[in-house]
């Protein structure tokens, strides 16, 4: 019996959109989206967080200076409901895809045990 693995995982695609947690996150990210303060704040962050993974993949330090606007930054995140809301919304859906992972990545895990 042959099985198409890209069409389950094409389905999967299509029932992942259909889930709360993926209904709230986009909610969640349309929210900032419409909101300019909200907005800039979260721009600002995934700037920050962007440049800091960058030096650390390559293993330069990261200065005072850019500690201490990452740590501004998140100070402002921590203030703002909508950014909070869609930080929780994407914790909630990158749970569920770790989970589903775990669960497709099974019968790799089974052969090297």
């Amino acid at each position: 019996m042959s099985v198409n693995i890209y069409d389950t995982a094409n389905q999967l695609e299509q029932d992942l959109r259909k889930t709360d947690e993926f209904q709230k996150l986009d909610a969640a990210f349309k929210a900032v989206k419409e909101d300019e303060e909200a907005n800039q704040v979260f721009n600002e962050f995934r700037q920050v967080q962007q440049l800091i993974q960058q030096k650390q993949m390559s293993g330069q330090e990261i200065t005072e200076e850019e500690a201490q606007q990452a740590q501004e930054v998140s100070n402002k995140i921590g203030e703002n409901e909508l950014i909070t809301n869609l930080l929780e919304a994407e914790k909630s859906v990158g749970q569920m895809i770790d989970d589903i992972n775990q669960t497709v990545l099974k019968p790799v895990r089974e052969l090297y045990q």
